[in-house]
């Protein structure tokens, strides 16, 4: 008795996490897809672009042991 409920939580638990994830990036995908606001810095570039670079800008940051200007903001 006691391995039936363990097993029916185990199945329930990961049926709810994949959907759940699943679910979560089927919901990002159609609101990216549909639209909405494209939000721009004070100069005008995208501020998705601006974001997917600032991990690479931190990167050579560290690769010249601190040299540099260090990127807090994106």
């Amino acid at each position: 008795m006691r391995f039936g409920k363990l097993s029916v939580s185990i199945a329930v638990l990961t049926f709810v996490t994949v959907v759940a994830g699943y679910g979560g990036w089927a919901l990002l995908t159609v609101s990216a897809k549909l639209g909405g606001p494209d939000p721009e810095t004070n100069g005008g570039e995208l501020l998705r672009k601006r974001l997917l670079a600032w991990p690479e800008r931190n990167r050579n940051f560290m690769r010249n042991n601190g040299h540099g200007t260090l990127p807090l903001k994106p």
